[in-house]
């Protein structure tokens, strides 16, 4: 068998000489079919931020306010009713031509006005026509019971030339004539007193100064 040296050293065979071929073949191969290197990457995970949520309104219920309340007492107000002497009182008086007549306006501040002339009817009222024969003026008091002192004094003189007692009298039923009514009107005892006794009195005749129908 012959003897073949590599590098100073014998191969004594060729079969030695393949394996050696071998081996070469496959360390080349493996380092052709050796893997890259693979660069690591580095990943930067983001940290999850939980979502925050809109605030939520609470409903809340108030308790009801306590409200202090005052019972205060009712007043009543009573409004003060007028005197019924309040107005115009007038007379006609009969057998008088041209007729005469005469009457008293009565004032809330105690006054009282006297006129005395002809009188005459303004669409049914009766009137004492302008300028009055005789005016004047006075004071009224009340004494109770719808009755009344009235004081007059003419112009142009002194000292009360009228005083008389007047009673105010209601609208009422003649009693001598059923159905007949007697107006409102206000009597004197000086009046009363110039009436004839069984005198019929006439539709118009008018024995006291009655309510004008327009003051």
């Amino acid at each position: 068998m012959e003897e073949y040296y590599f590098k100073g050293m014998p191969l004594r065979s060729s079969k030695m000489l393949f394996i050696i071929s071998s081996c070469i073949v496959l360390i080349l191969v493996a380092g052709c079919t050796s893997p890259a290197t693979t660069t690591p990457v580095t990943l930067t995970s983001t940290p999850t931020v939980a979502p925050t949520a809109a605030p939520t309104a609470v409903a809340t219920t108030a308790a009801p306010a306590t409200v202090a309340t005052t019972v205060l007492p009712v007043t009543t107000v009573t409004t003060p009713t007028a005197d019924p002497i309040l107005h115009r009182w007038i007379r006609a008086i009969s057998g008088t031509n041209p007729k005469k007549g005469y009457e008293y306006k009565f004032y809330p501040d105690g006054t009282v006005i006297y006129n005395y002339g002809s009188t005459k009817e303004v669409s049914s009222n009766l009137v004492i026509q302008t300028p009055a024969d005789t005016s004047a003026s006075g004071t009224w008091t009340k004494l109770g019971e719808n009755k009344y002192i009235v004081k007059i004094l003419p112009t142009g003189t002194t000292g009360a030339q009228i005083v008389e007692e007047y009673t105010l009298v209601p609208a009422h039923e003649d009693p001598a004539y059923p159905g007949v009514i007697i107006k409102d009107h206000i009597e004197s005892k000086q009046e009363t007193d110039q009436i004839n006794k069984g005198q019929t009195r006439l539709s118009d005749e008018m024995y006291y100064p009655e309510k004008a129908k327009i003051d």
